[in-house]
């Protein structure tokens, strides 16, 4: 029987072809497409946007003495409606009683050494004429004479200070209106400038708003004030922005005066009032496209400006916008794209331009 001889190099030949024809253990898996939410650009209201505010005196005046001392008397209280010279708070006048009493002497004896100064200097006069005495002699009662009338002026002077403190010691009303807040107290000692009250001068109110930093350049000059309660609305104008934004809300304050032939429309309102502020919004140019609103997630920015995924037919293309502004969880876009189209909201950061996508159910 003959007996055949199997090469080593055959058998792991046939072994490698033996092991190919078997099937993988671990099957090769196409890529996925990446799963994403969208959502559908969504219309802005492009007639009107407003702003709460508060209905505040034109003019708010911080009271207080010209001179320093204890409170004598307070006799007003917050939120009282005040005429113009009524007596709010006295300073106890003994301190300026007494200055006024010195001055008034100081002026009686530099009128005595004025007159007395003048008497020698006439007399003086009279000698020289007749040779009697010598020029230095005369030009000393001169300047003499000259001297005790300014000091005459300087202690009139005085007693017009002294006289004033007087006055000083009683705060009236500078003009009629309404205080806002009094913290003044009787047997407070207070120095000269420190505020006690807040007064609220009488005339037309004004609407306070404050306005958003995206919003400040295009904020327009004429509004509609709609007060709470039901009030009928009244049209009021910008007077004034502030100078500056305010470092911790980043908002700028403003002004609206109302129109005189409206002014009838607030008779009544306390001030501080809440009110809404609405504008219309300017008409939009050709090819600006439009104003919309998207989830805030669907915007993405890459260092070379806004952009929102468009998804067409099951892939998605990048649609440059211009980011307006922020409000919640909302974004304001100007966009050529109609309403309705349908964007990205969520995963936008791992997306590339013609990149398939599947959208979750």
């Amino acid at each position: 029987m003959r007996r055949f001889k199997i090469s080593p190099s055959l058998l792991f030949g046939g072994l490698v072809l033996l092991t190919g024809c078997q099937p993988s253990a671990e099957p090769v898996l196409d890529e996925v497409a990446p799963l994403v939410v969208t959502t559908r650009i969504q219309a802005s209201d492009a007639s009107t946007w407003s702003l709460t505010g508060t209905w505040q005196a034109r003019h708010e005046i911080p009271l207080s003495f010209r001179i320093g001392g204890k409170v004598a008397a307070r006799l007003v209280d917050a939120g009282a409606r005040v005429e113009m010279g009524q007596v709010l708070f006295r300073l106890d006048p003994r301190d300026v009683s007494q200055q006024r009493i010195a001055a008034e002497a100081q002026v009686a004896s530099a009128r005595a050494e004025t007159q007395n100064a003048e008497r020698e200097r006439a007399r003086l006069a009279d000698m020289l004429k007749r040779k009697l005495t010598s020029q230095q002699e005369y030009d000393r009662a001169a300047t003499s004479a000259q001297s005790a009338r300014e000091q005459l002026v300087a202690a009139e002077a005085e007693l017009v200070q002294a006289i004033n403190a007087t006055e000083y010691a009683v705060l009236k009303a500078p003009a009629s209106g309404i205080l806002l807040d009094v913290t003044g107290q009787q047997g407070q000692v207070v120095t000269a400038g420190q505020s006690l009250a807040t007064l609220a001068e009488k005339g037309p109110l004004e609407a306070e708003v404050y306005v958003p930093e995206d919003r400040r350049a295009q904020l327009p000059t004429r509004a509609v004030a709609d007060p709470i309660g039901g009030e009928p609305q009244i049209p009021v104008s910008l007077r004034e922005v502030a100078g500056a934004v305010d470092p911790a809300t980043r908002t700028w304050r403003a002004r609206f005066t109302i129109d005189p032939a409206a002014s009838d429309g607030v008779q009544g309102v306390a001030l501080g009032t809440t009110l809404t502020l609405r504008f219309k919004r300017p008409a939009e140019g050709p090819g600006e496209g439009a104003i919309r609103w998207v989830p805030l997630g669907a915007v993405l920015e890459r260092g070379d400006g806004p952009l929102v995924w468009r998804l067409v037919e099951g892939h998605v293309e990048a649609e440059a916008v211009t980011l307006l502004g922020i409000e919640g969880e909302h974004a304001r876009i100007r966009t050529r794209l109609p309403v309705g189209t349908q964007v990205v909201a969520l995963g936008v950061d791992r997306l590339q331009p013609g990149q398939t996508v599947r959208v979750r159910p």
